[in-house]
Formats: structure tokens, sequence, C-alpha cells
């Protein structure tokens, strides 16, 4: 499985097979990627960089984030996950954000767009989207998909936030 990731896909809703999903034409890149890269040699990752600024007062002061770092975010339903993510995708220093949402339903896609990200946070992020309605095998590609993607344009020296909405719903596709 492979993808094309361009530029002109940052403010757009693709799904896991590098489709749009918002209604217009996507323009594929001429960089062709798998879905399942190698991870790079553990001899050639960087550290940890710089503390960010992730625009949410609490985390500045109790829960610093660094580049390079991978963090979870665990919780029940219903308890504003999506909402924290949607707030580090506009407010976290980064140059953009790849967003998985994986098994979410329709309208939830379409509120997370109008309402939680607006029009601020879909100007450097991209969605890459399975909802609940889509196939078990489609919704695990998802995640797989999202993380080509933002790798595609750490490989052109970007700084990227990755977020996965939700790996319980990633583990439940398998």
């Amino acid at each position: 499985l492979q993808v094309a990731p361009h530029r002109s896909w940052i403010g757009r809703v693709i799904d896991p097979n590098g489709l749009p999903l918002d209604g217009r034409a996507l323009m594929p890149g001429s960089e062709v990627r798998s879905i399942h890269a190698a991870p790079p040699l553990p001899a050639t990752r960087g550290g940890f960089g710089k503390r960010l600024e992730t625009g949410i007062a609490a985390f500045n002061t109790f829960l610093p984030i660094v580049e390079g770092q991978r963090m979870g975010l665990f919780a029940g339903s219903g308890v504003g996950k999506s909402s924290l993510l949607g707030s580090l995708a506009k407010g976290l220093e980064s140059d953009i954000c790849v967003i998985a949402l994986i098994g979410e339903r329709g309208r939830e896609l379409r509120d997370f767009v109008d309402k939680v990200l607006g029009p601020d946070g879909m100007s450097r992020a991209i969605i890459i989207a399975a909802t609940s309605d889509s196939s078990p095998l489609l919704r695990r590609q998802c995640a797989w998909t999202a993380m080509a993607v933002a790798e595609f344009f750490r490989d052109q020296g970007q700084h990227v936030l990755f977020l996965a909405d939700s790996l319980t719903r990633f583990a439940e596709a398998h």
C-alpha cells in the first residue's frame, strides 16, 4: 500500500487510500511512499529537542512537551480527549499537524474539522480519516497512512506533530 503526499494536502481531509473526503480534487505528490516504511536506524536518531510551547498553560507548567517526545493520552469516552487534541493541534509549536481519526462517527469528523480545529487549526493540519462505518482493514490502514504522511513532511525538514485518535479503535480494527 502506497500514498503520494503533497504540500497541497494541508487543510484537507483525506481517506487512508489518499483520496479526498472533503469533495474537492486532490493533487498527488511526485514521491510515492509505502505506508509501512522502516523506522530510522536507532544510531541515527536525534535526541530530544527544545521545549515546545503548547498553548495550554497546564501543559507548559506541569507536563512540558519537547521535540521528539512521544506521549499517550488515555481516558474514557466523553471526557474531552478530542477537544484536548484539537487544542494541541492548534496551539503546539510545529510546522504541520497530521491527525489520524480512526473510527470516529461521521458527524464527529465534521464537528472536529469545523468546530474543534476550525479554519485556524486546519490551516496547518492534514486529517487522515476512516470513520466507524469503514471496514476494519481501512480503519487499521488509517494510522499507517497518517504516519507515512507525517514522515514525508519530517523528511522535508518540517517539524511535525502527529496525533492519532484513537489507539483503542486502531487496536480493535485488528
